[in-house]
């Protein structure tokens, strides 16, 4: 690729990290970073550090640990020559991952997720593709990953402020584990979320997204571990999974850190399939709204669209359901109707709501 070329097709991501440069400290810097597997083919990734850096080509696998000169973010592409993993060791600089392609891979049951990003603060993933990826069930002698096979977003011991992550505009096609099971445990068809060994509280904003026949053991698009999370205006398709088979909401006892949210907000949910619970959505805990949102055809054991398993009954408040439209979801008076009486705008064509009778 020639530089001028190399020049044009990085303008955007500048732009992107000129306007990220404005919210930053001035001992701060902004890294926006560009991968590409399309094809089966290994990676080419590069990343621009700071508003005048040049482009820097990412080099490996196998190398180890590289640092991104002039910040403190550091990549390993594994051996794989597909898989990245970003670990930042200050909570100031911003990892920024925009505009990548990853299509037509195959990992196995032990490889890492094609991107981790690991103890990096506000992070931003903007703009990316993934398609048709999936985690095999061969299984190598090594460890066996805990993540499905696209995005893992980790917290660790050096983030002890509070921190979030995006997710803006991205799409996610035929992505996820090849089969699903209890017992193998892994997490997110598309995105896990997991706060981990971090001081400071995560949350997540995942927002103008599409997620397509996605699938994994637990959350077929999302799961999300002692996490805030928000959905906004993200449409989710044909997802399956054990449990959640959209989204996969799993929040800490509020006595261990602060109470955890999660907001659906003006999203969309069509024919998610959970074998166990919560056909789109299965909520563990923390504080739930749902608001503007549509649910059709959901299919579970218990929990058709959503299930509500909450520790504390108190938990959780009817008029935080509001304006949703829900179709295909129960048959009328199963779950028991009291969970779906009529209130604050919303459309019960059947019952979405379902959760422990004692909370009734």
């Amino acid at each position: 690729m020639s530089p001028t070329t190399t020049t044009m097709k990085w303008a955007s991501l500048l732009a992107a990290l000129l306007v990220a440069s404005l919210t930053q400290t001035s001992m701060a810097v902004i890294v926006v970073c560009k991968m590409d597997a399309i094809d089966g083919k290994i990676l080419t990734g590069a990343c621009i550090v700071g508003t005048n850096g040049a482009v820097t080509p990412l080099v490996g696998p196998g190398a180890g640990p590289q640092l991104l000169i002039n910040s403190t973010i550091f990549y390993t592409l594994d051996v794989n020559a597909r898989s990245t993993l970003f670990e930042c060791a200050s909570e100031d600089d911003m990892l920024i991952i925009d505009s990548s392609q990853y299509s037509s891979q195959t990992l196995n049951n032990c490889d890492p997720p094609l991107l981790e990003l690991r103890g990096c603060s506000n992070a931003i993933f903007s703009n990316n593709t993934f398609t048709s990826i999936t985690r095999s069930t061969a299984q190598p002698a090594c460890t066996i990953s805990k993540y499905g096979p696209c995005v893992a977003i980790v917290g660790a011991t050096s983030q002890v402020t509070d921190w979030s992550f995006s997710s803006l505009d991205n799409t996610f096609t035929s992505t996820g584990c090849a089969s699903i099971a209890e017992t193998s445990g892994r997490l997110g068809g598309a995105l896990a979320l997991v706060r981990s060994a971090s001081g400071g509280a995560m949350s997540a904003l995942i927002k103008g997204s599409t997620f397509t026949s996605t699938m994994c053991d637990f959350g077929g698009a999302i799961h999300s571990a002692n996490v805030s999370l928000t959905l906004q205006s993200s449409t989710f398709t044909s997802t399956l999974s054990t449990n959640g088979g959209a989204v996969d909401f799993n929040a800490a006892p509020p006595t261990a850190v602060h109470t955890q949210k999660l907001l659906v907000d003006r999203s969309t949910f069509t024919s998610p399939t959970a074998v166990n619970t919560g056909g789109a959505i299965q909520v563990k805990g923390g504080v739930l709204t749902i608001k503007d949102s549509t649910f059709t055809n959901g299919a579970a054991l218990i929990g058709q669209c959503v299930w509500v398993n909450l520790a504390n009954c108190g938990s959780y408040t009817e008029s935080e359901i509001v304006g949703n439209t829900w179709t295909g979801c129960a048959k009328r008076g199963s779950p028991p109707i009291s969970w779906c009486r009529e209130h604050d705008g919303n459309d019960w064509a059947t019952c979405g709501m379902e959760g422990p009778v004692e909370c009734y």
